[in-house]
């Protein structure tokens, strides 16, 4: 990967990764003559292929070191970020610089990340190694088969499984089903993969147990989406969707529900915190976790009310435009990627989200999703009654002899729907006391509620079938 910077006389590269020495084995293949050295803080620095000793060099003064050193050299430094940003050391780079052009030096910075002070911004070179490829992962697989006589039910899940490890972890990983459950098991191989979500802020590996069974109505959206996964193919755009409603009407459940569905791991994405207090930190946040997030492919990204983390940090006008920068980030991620992510964000407020979130193309579709037409609204209530009085609608309708009525729930939410329950489950049953104690927000916030409405008429799909049927006719209530 570095092969052609080295042939164009590039002086200075850095190279992000969690895997160096893997890194460096590789490039050493691609030195093209050069003579190879290696340096680190506690070592120093030696010439690399040839069983030379190991030499003191100060981190202060290795940029000059390696100007008075042999021509047509590459110089690997592991993790010398901690020195860039002093300035004894800004400053010998720049000297030096005009002398490793002269003399055919490559410096290689190898860190697992990468703040460059400004002065050196333009100078040095930003370069990712990636993770290994899946061959490399079929290798390592390949090795333990022949090393353990234990062939894999299905090589693919496990190399979905180890997608996204670095060479190490994928070794450990493997090795580690095998002694757990003696074969390699891909829902164990996950486990790892889990820890590394964990180590980012912003992201979290989610364990949901809905599932559509748990969810009523949404046939459209349910149906499109199970249709999007199953068509999926190599060329054909795979983004991922824009739920715009009222809040409480299944949005965030759904979104934990599909991954149960397709057998995709969720990662939520909480924009919030994203953002830190440092120059160019939330930036570097963003990219961080959009890297993991590729890592974990395949997967559904989950953003949850992705208007208040663009909106609730200030705007451009007071934040410098931060907002703006990682906004962008994750749109130009949004737009490029080829990772198998499938993105759900959800949202309340139009007013507040940026219009360049709901531009199509950035999604595969926008949905809306309204309070539940009467046949979903029941339902609804029944899954929920399940849930929590153990009796399904029908049932406790038959066992009260005509003494429990089902209460109009027009307007009521699927969220206020499973409050009603809960109320029922309280009082013996009694579904219109229950009702009486929730009050919908599509009446306490009714002008709100119509604007959004109004607003996703000519802009979105809609969610619900059942929905769109009973606008077009007079309401009823059946069982």
């Amino acid at each position: 990967m570095i092969s052609d910077y080295l042939k164009a006389g590039y002086p200075a590269l850095l190279v992000r990764t969690h895997e160096p020495e893997r890194f460096i084995g590789a490039a050493l293949k691609e030195a093209n003559g050069r003579t190879p050295y290696q340096w680190d803080v506690v070592r120093g620095f030696r010439e690399l292929g040839n069983g030379a000793e190991w030499d003191e060099a100060d981190p202060f003064d290795l940029p000059n070191v390696a100007a008075r050193g042999k021509e047509k050299a590459v110089w690997f430094l592991k993790n010398y970020h901690f020195w860039l940003n002093e300035p004894p050391v800004i400053q010998a780079l720049q000297n030096n610089l005009p002398v490793y052009k002269t003399k055919g030096i490559t410096l290689v910075i190898v860190s697992t990340e990468a703040r460059l002070p400004l002065e050196l911004e333009r100078e040095v070179v930003v370069l990712d190694f990636p993770l290994p490829t899946r061959e490399e992962l079929k290798t390592i697989l390949g090795g333990l088969v022949e090393s353990t006589g234990i062939e894999p039910e299905s090589e693919e899940a496990v190399l979905d499984a180890a997608q996204g490890l670095t060479w190490e972890e994928a070794e450990n990983a493997l090795a580690l089903a095998l002694v757990r459950q003696k074969k390699f098991d891909p829902h164990t191989i996950c486990t790892l993969k889990a820890q590394m979500v964990e180590k980012s802020a912003a992201l979290q590996f989610s364990q949901f147990t809905e599932t559509f069974d748990t969810l009523g109505g949404l046939e459209n959206l349910k149906e499109w989406t199970l249709n999007r996964f199953k068509n999926r193919r190599p060329g054909l755009p795979f983004r991922g969707i824009l739920l715009l409603g009222v809040p409480g009407t299944g949005k965030s459940h759904f979104a934990k529900a599909l991954g149960n569905e397709v057998g995709w791991p969720v990662l939520s994405l909480d924009m919030g915190r994203v953002f830190g207090s440092l120059v160019g930190e939330s930036e570097a946040k963003m990219r961080e976790a959009l890297k993991v997030v590729d890592a974990m492919a395949p997967c559904v990204l989950f953003i949850d009310e992705i208007e208040k983390g663009l909106a609730g940090v200030g705007g451009s006008a007071t934040d410098g435009g931060t907002t703006q920068r990682v906004g962008g980030t994750f749109l130009t991620w949004l737009n490029d990627h080829t990772s198998e992510v499938f993105v759900i964000a959800t949202c309340n407020d139009y007013s507040k989200l940026p219009p360049e979130y709901t531009r199509m193309g950035r999604w595969d579709s926008i949905w809306f999703v309204d309070n539940p037409a009467v046949k979903e609204q029941l339902d609804i209530l029944d899954i929920y009654l399940k849930q929590f009085l153990g009796k399904a609608l029908g049932t406790l309708m038959g066992e009260s002899d005509g003494r429990v009525k089902i209460p109009d729930l027009d307007g009521y939410s699927g969220a206020e729907i499973r409050q009603v329950a809960i109320e029922a489950a309280y009082n013996g049953g009694d579904l219109e006391a229950a009702a009486g104690f929730v009050i919908p927000i599509s009446k306490s916030q009714k002008a709100q509620m119509d604007a959004l409405r109004e607003w996703a008429r000519y802009r979105t799909i809609p969610a619900s079938r059942a929905v769109v049927e009973e606008a077009r006719g007079p309401r009823r209530v059946q069982l």
